[in-house]
C-alpha cells in the first residue's frame, strides 16, 4: 500500500504535477435518475453534475478491493480521466488530469484497496485513490490495452500492437516494473485477461466479425499456447465452422468463463473445454458476482437481466437503457453482489448508473 504523504508534501506534489495530477473533489453528485416503469428498480446516476461517464470494461471489477469506491471515466475537463465515486456518500473525486490517459481501461488492484492501475501512452501507472499520488509501474514496448492483474496482485498482463503484422502479450512484475514477453501472434489480439485462479492468460483473435478461432489461452511463462476450445467436428461445440462466441469474462471464484453465444445464450466454460448453456436468449454482455452464483447481463434492447447460474432462471431488472442513444451498457456487479453498475443515456449524454439490487429484491420487485 502507498505511504500517505503529509498534507504540505501533497500540496507541493499537486502543484508540481510530477507525481500527482488529479485530486480535485467535485462533491456529492449522485442523484436519483428515475424508477423503471416495468420493474420498479430505482436507477441512480453516479456522476450527474457534468461530463459523459463510462464504467470500466465489464469483465474487470469496477470497484476497489474494499468495495468502497467505484472507478470510472468522465470527460468533464475536456478529455476522459479517471474518477472515484463513493456509493455510500455520493462524493466524486478526480484521480487523473493529464493527456493520454486510457481512462476506461483502468484496473483496480485486487489486493490493495487504495491502488488503481491505468495506462498512459506506453507506460502503466498506479494511482492512490486516497492521496491521489501516482507512481509509474513500468514502461512498455507499446501502447497497452487494459492492464489485468493476477489474483495476488503481483503480476500484470498487458497486450499491444508491435507493428502492422505482430501483436504481443507480456507480463509485468508489479514490484520491480520488469517486463517479460509471453507470446507474439500474427493477428490482432484483444480482451487480454489474467485468470483469477491460475497462471494463465486469456486472449482473443480480434476481427471485425467472427474469427475462425477466436478464444485462446497461454500460460504466463509463455508455454502452452492453445485454443480455448477447437472448433472441430469432434469437439461437439455448437459452432463447428466459425465461432459465434464473444464477450468472454472470467468468473472470479471458479476460474471458469462466461461467454456469449450470439443469438443463442450464455455459456459457462471451463479451461478444459467443458461447457454448458447457463440460459438461452439473445444477450450481449454478462458479468459474474464474485462468488459465481449470479450473472448480470444486458441485451440489445437495453434490458438488464439477473441470471441464476445454477438454474438458468433470468429475472428482468431494468429496461430502456439504450434509449435514445444506442450505447453498450456493459453491466457488472460490485464486490458484494449488492449493486449493479452500467452505462446508459440520461439528459442527452452517456452516464453511469447504479441499482441497489438488494433493496429492489427486498422491497418487492416487479419482473418478467
Amino acid at each position: 500500500m502507498f505511504v500517505k504523504l503529509p498534507v504540505f508534501v501533497m500540496a507541493l506534489v499537486g502543484l508540481s504535477g510530477s507525481l500527482q495530477a488529479g485530486g480535485k473533489v467535485w462533491g456529492v453528485e449522485m442523484r436519483t435518475s428515475h424508477t423503471d416503469p416495468v420493474t420498479g428498480a430505482v436507477i441512480v446516476e453516479i456522476a450527474a453534475t457534468a461530463g459523459a461517464s463510462s464504467n470500466l470494461y465489464f469483465h474487470f471489477p469496477n470497484f476497489t478491493a474494499d468495495n468502497r469506491y467505484v472507478i470510472f471515466s468522465n470527460d468533464r475537463t475536456g478529455s476522459p480521466q479517471l474518477y472515484r465515486a463513493s456509493i455510500a456518500t455520493g462524493e466524486v473525486a478526480q484521480l487523473t488530469d493529464e493527456p493520454g490517459v486510457a481512462a476506461a481501461s483502468a484496473s483496480p488492484d485486487p489486493t490493495d484497496a487504495r491502488r488503481v492501475y491505468f495506462a498512459r501512452d506506453t507506460a502503466v501507472y498506479a494511482v492512490d485513490v486516497e492521496t491521489f499520488a501516482q507512481r509509474k509501474i513500468a514502461d512498455l514496448p507499446g501502447r497497452t490495452s487494459q492492464p489485468t492483474l493476477s489474483k495476488d496482485g503481483k503480476t500484470m498482463a498487458v497486450g499491444f500492437q508491435v507493428n502492422d503484422k505482430t501483436w504481443e502479450i507480456g507480463v509485468v512484475d508489479v514490484a520491480t516494473g520488469a517486463y517479460r514477453r509471453v507470446i507474439q501472434q500474427g493477428f490482432r489480439i484483444g480482451h487480454v485477461q489474467h485468470s483469477p485462479v491460475e497462471p494463465v492468460i486469456f486472449y482473443t483473435w480480434e476481427t471485425s466479425g467472427y474469427a475462425p478461432q477466436r478464444t485462446w489461452l497461454v500460460n504466463t511463462d509463455g508455454t502452452g499456447n492453445r485454443p480455448f476450445y477447437a472448433n472441430t467436428e469432434q469437439s461437439k461445440w455448437l459452432t463447428p465452422l466459425k465461432e459465434w462466441i464473444t464477450h468472454e469474462a472470467w468468473m472470479p471464484a471458479t476460474g471458469e468463463m462466461t461467454m456469449i453465444h450470439d443469438r443463442m445464450g450464455i455459456l459457462l466454460v471451463k479451461t478444459s473445454g467443458e461447457w454448458r448453456m447457463v440460459t438461452k436468449g439473445w444477450y450481449w454482455h454478462a458479468a459474474s458476482t464474485m462468488d459465481g452464483k449470479r450473472l448480470i447481463a444486458d441485451d440489445f434492447d437495453g434490458k438488464l437481466w439477473i441470471i441464476d447460474v445454477a438454474t438458468g432462471e433470468a429475472k428482468l431488472l431494468a429496461t430502456g437503457l439504450r434509449e435514445p442513444k444506442a450505447i453498450h451498457n456493459h453491466p457488472s456487479w460490485d464486490r458484494s453482489g449488492r449493486y449493479v453498475i452500467f452505462n446508459y443515456t440520461h439528459g442527452g449524454k452517456q452516464t453511469l448508473g447504479v441499482i441497489d439490487v438488494a433493496a429492489w429484491e427486498r422491497n418487492g420487485r416487479r419482473s418478467n
